[in-house]
């Protein structure tokens, strides 16, 4: 008995130190800059919003000007990106990746 409470306190120690080196890569957070573009290149403007496509309920949105926009506070992972522009048909929704930090560059086709 006297070795098993020492062995479960460095048990839990071993966890809450491998929570503490890997829990900041699943909580990390990126700031995602997005550029809309029609098919000739140009700008396009309208409203950009990622949703977690794990079926979470977390989505940040960005409305763009001269189009572009920035999202801060994007959780790693997979997301669905969806534009709604201005005017005319959105664009089909995509699935893309987002790094868990560090700024991630997002190009957008607005479909027309």
């Amino acid at each position: 008995m006297s070795h098993s409470r020492p062995a479960r306190a460095l048990t839990i120690l071993c966890g809450a130190l491998l929570l503490g080196l890997f829990g900041n890569v699943a909580f990390a957070e990126a700031t995602v800059t997005v550029q809309v573009r029609n098919q000739n290149g140009s700008p396009a403007d309208g409203t950009v919003v990622l949703t977690g496509a794990s079926g979470g309920s977390a989505s940040f949105s960005c409305q763009t000007h001269a189009g572009t926009c920035q999202i801060a506070g994007v959780p790693g992972g997979m997301h669905t990106v969806t534009f709604r522009p201005s005017s005319g048909p959105a664009p089909a929704p995509r699935t893309v990746m987002i790094a868990p930090n560090g700024s991630v560059s997002l190009i957008v086709s607005s479909g027309r």
